[in-house]
C-alpha cells in the first residue's frame, strides 16, 4: 500500500506536463525512435514521414516538459531523451506489444 507521505512528495503539475506531452501519439512515436540514440530533426522527420516544422513543433513540446534534450552540431539538432522513466515507460509499452 502506498502511503499518503509518498502520494503528497509527487509534483503533479510536472508530472502531469510529461503525461501530457506522450499522450499524443506523434510524440511517442517520436520518443520511442530516441530510445536507441539520438536523432537529428532530418532523420525524425524522414522516418515519421512528416514535415520539418510539424517535427519543430511536436519536439519542443517534448523539450519543454523535459522528456528530451537538443544537441546542436554545426547547423544540425539532435535530441536524446533527457528522462530516464519516460525511457522505462516506453520499455514498458515495447514490451507489451512484443510479447510471444
Amino acid at each position: 500500500m502506498i502511503s499518503i507521505e509518498k502520494i503528497k512528495r509527487i509534483d503533479f503539475e510536472k508530472e502531469g506536463q510529461v503525461f501530457k506531452a506522450l499522450g499524443n501519439p506523434l510524440r511517442l512515436k517520436m520518443v520511442s525512435l530516441l530510445m536507441n540514440d539520438e536523432c537529428c530533426v532530418t532523420d525524425i522527420t524522414n522516418t515519421l514521414g512528416i514535415s520539418q516544422s510539424t517535427s519543430s513543433q511536436h519536439l519542443n513540446i517534448l523539450k519543454n516538459s523535459g522528456i528530451v534534450s537538443p544537441k546542436r552540431y554545426g547547423t544540425k539538432i539532435c535530441y536524446a531523451i533527457e528522462n530516464e522513466e519516460v525511457k522505462q515507460l516506453i520499455l514498458m509499452l515495447i514490451e507489451k506489444y512484443n510479447k510471444e
